[in-house]
């Protein structure tokens, strides 16, 4: 199974251990949108909030993967509006080092 795959089932089972083997000890999560900075427990933390209970994500996909990169897109509808989503993962050693996001905020119509 991709490291894609593993992620989005880990989260969607909001299996903190499982989420937590498949990222580095240094991982960094960057939301360009506000430019937040958090570490790897600081990303969990946020994961696991109620946040993303009040969040939902259509048209997920997977753009391109391979052993150090992966890139996917999604439209996620929260708090925040609806906001099409690229998220770019950087990976070492088989986990996730890195993950940048990138949002543009959509009309509804």
């Amino acid at each position: 199974m991709s490291l894609f795959n593993k992620w989005w089932d880990a989260a969607n089972s909001k299996d903190r251990s499982k989420m937590a083997e498949l990222l580095d000890e240094d991982f960094i999560f960057l939301r360009h949108k506000t430019g937040e900075e958090w570490s790897k427990g600081e990303f969990l933390d946020y994961m696991l909030t109620g946040i993303r209970d009040k969040t939902t994500c259509e048209n997920r996909r997977l753009i391109y993967e391979n052993d150090e990169i992966i890139v996917s897109h999604s439209i996620l509808d929260g708090p925040s509006g609806r906001n099409a989503v690229l998220l770019v993962r950087s990976v070492k050693d088989g986990k996730l080092v890195r993950a940048e996001t990138g949002s543009t905020p959509l009309s509804i119509q």
